[in-house]
This record gives structure tokens, sequence and C-alpha cells, in this order.
């Protein structure tokens, strides 16, 4: 993968031999991150894509000159104050109501399993590396599918698993991972640079879908930043609608194009290269470059898969019948995994826990039953 290819976002971008040649400094927010001062500029043209506006970048050489082209994307991260925390952060951004939605999702993720939370940052062993690398790919193409769309990065997944290792052994990456027991269910593949955390891919094991699980690893990826002095949680390009309700920092992207201004024809090229670039742009504002994704979308083939399961209402315990059902074994409960989104719907609802719960199954029908300690709910499959 040539650098013209690679991954393009600041964490990386900024620690190119190009952009340390090139500018003396980088400021954001009050904080200065200089760049050695024995490397010196190679070429006469640069040209950096998706440099966030709050940044303020200084160069080293006065002979060149920058011009900077704002770009019709938009960011979306969390800014946190000095000695902030997540309780703190939230309290400023949202209102009781939204507050107790999101932190519910967390309470009620932790009371339903045994959950634990595992950022790997400078530690981390090739099997571990390897195995959860492995399941947040097989997250992302299960949630692709469901909504019959493509990940736009997964183009890029064998670099991002050659690559990554090294990057958290040198803590310039990480892996913040939510585990169930020793199952990973959510998945974040993150890059640092100074006191930011860009979570630049993540997904979730759509069994959980119910928790909101998104809002949980932002909810914990957040105060693992307040708890370890981070000032700010990017989130990246993208208008999701979970990214603007978090966020309290959205601001837009600039493309640098920055040349030595005494060479004529390195001026020349630096022209025609910005002229390319604002025509670029402006198309972009006029929606000409999502015409190709909504053909797309529009001649996919939609499934024609009709529900075939019947779910009961959920009724207590003491009117259950489990005469002609059967206990499925813990040892055999795999073979049934179609089941799960079910069980774990059914734990968000009665706020069970896992532990307690028993899975049937019905001698004759091909049918089911989640019995907890409370209440129970009954699925059938139509064949």
């Amino acid at each position: 993968m040539t650098f013209k290819n690679m991954i393009t976002i600041f964490p990386k971008l900024f620690r190119t031999d190009e952009v340390i040649r090139l500018y003396l400094s980088f400021e954001y927010f009050g904080i200065k991150v200089k760049n050695p001062l024995n490397k010196t500029p190679k070429n006469a043209i640069y040209s950096f894509r998706l440099i966030p506006e709050y940044f303020k970048l200084n160069l080293k050489d006065t002979s060149f000159s920058t011009k900077i082209i704002p770009q019709y994307n938009w960011g979306y991260s969390i800014l946190l104050h000095a000695s902030d925390s997540i309780e703190g952060y939230m309290k400023r951004q949202f209102n009781s109501k939204k507050r107790n939605i999101f932190t519910r999702y967390v309470k009620r993720l932790e009371s339903c399993f045994n959950i634990r939370y595992k950022m790997f940052h400078g530690d981390i062993s090739k099997t571990d590396y390897d195995s959860i690398m492995e399941s947040l790919h097989h997250m992302i193409t299960c949630r692709f599918e469901e909504r019959n769309e493509s990940h736009k990065n997964l183009h890029e997944w064998d670099y991002l698993v050659e690559h990554t290792y090294a990057e958290i052994i040198n803590k310039k990456a990480s892996l913040f991972v939510v585990y169930n027991e020793e199952e990973p269910i959510e998945i974040s593949l993150n890059y640092h640079f100074d006191k930011i955390l860009f979570s630049y891919i993540s997904s979730y094991n759509i069994d959980y879908s119910k928790f909101g699980l998104g809002h949980v690893e932002i909810y914990k990826q957040v105060e693992w930043c307040a708890n370890n002095g981070y000032i700010l949680f990017e989130m990246g390009v993208g208008g999701m609608d979970y990214k603007r309700r978090w966020s309290n920092n959205i601001y837009r992207y600039n493309h640098y194009v920055t040349y030595k201004n005494l060479n004529i024809k390195s001026k020349y090229k630096a022209k025609l290269l910005i002229i390319k670039i604002k025509i670029k742009e402006y198309l972009k504002s006029k929606g000409v470059n999502e015409i190709h994704s909504k053909y797309n979308k529009y001649f996919t083939k939609k499934s024609n898969v009709q529900s075939n399961i019947a779910l009961s209402e959920i009724k207590v315990t003491p009117d259950l019948n489990i005469t002609n059902f059967e206990e499925i074994q813990q040892h055999t409960i795999n073979t049934y995994s179609f089941l799960k989104k079910y069980i774990y719907n059914f734990l968000y609802t009665t706020k069970e826990h896992l532990d307690d719960v028993k899975i049937y199954k019905h001698n004759k029908e091909n049918s089911f039953l989640i019995k907890g300690t409370k209440s129970y709910q009954k699925i059938g499959f139509n064949d």
C-alpha cells in the first residue's frame, strides 16, 4: 500500500515522514505538539486532506506557502475539560432524561451479563490480538449484511491486521473491548495522538443490539479519556445520529496544499491542484459524490425473506406449563445459537441475569421457552 492509499486520518498522517519534515508543530485547543528540527522538506508540493479545522499546522520553512481549502466533510468529537469525568461531561451535554437513557444502557448490560471492559494499549499478546481482530471483522460483516450495505474500511483490512499490532505495542493504537465473560461483544480500534483518542472502526455483536452497545462504547471510552488525561474523544467524519447526540465539538475538515512559493513550476502545479480540489468539493456540496452509492442502494436486491418467528408476550412464571418441554443443557446451548438474540432481548426487557435463565425445547413442535425467575416467553418457528 502506497503513501497515497494509506489511512489518512490525522493521528497516522501526523506521524508520517512527509508531515514531520514539513511542519514545525501542531496546535489544538491550546496544546502544542513539536516535531524534530533536524528534518527538512524533500518535495516541492504536498497535499493533505481531512485535517480537522481545530488544528493549526506551523511550517518549518518560510519559503513554503499553504492554501487551506474547506472540505464538504464534517467531523464529530467530544471535548473534555481539565480534570473532567464522564459524569461531568454528561451533565453538561444532556438533560436528565437523555442522561438516564445512556446510563441505563450501561447499567442494564452490566446487570444482565458478567461484563468487563479492557483497553489494550501497549500490551497485548499476538494470540489475543489475532482473535480480537477476527471477532471485529466478523461483527462488521454481520452488521452490514443485516443492513444490506458495505463497510467503507474493509478494503484496507489486510493492511490494518498487518500493521496495527505493532502500533498497539508502541502505544500509537489501541483496542477497546467489551466482554461478556470471555466473549468480545463490542470492539473499537483506536488511534492515539498526544491527548486525543480517535475511534477509527468499531462494531458489536448484533445479538446484543437491544443493549445500545454503541452508546456503551462511547460512554466507557470517554470515561477512559477522562481518567487518563486525554482531552478529546474523536469519532471522525460522518454525521450519524449517535455521533451528533454525543458531540460537543462539531467541526469541518480542511484540505491543505503546501508548496514552495519561490519555485515557479511547483507554484503553477499547486494552483492547478487547488482548482481541482475546489471543483471536487463544490461537486460534493451538490451531492454528486452520493450518486454512485444511491444508485447501488436502489438496485441492490433486498431480502424477501418473511419472518417465520412467533413471539409470545412475556408472561409471569406461575402461569407456565412446561409439559412436553425439555430443558436444554448448558453444554449443548451453542447448537441453538440462533436463539441468542431472543434470549438477550428477553433479558433486556425483564432485567434478568443470563445465569438465572433456562431454555426449554418442545418435544414435538419447533418451539422454545425462555424462562427467568419471574417471567417467561415462548418462541415458535414456522416451517
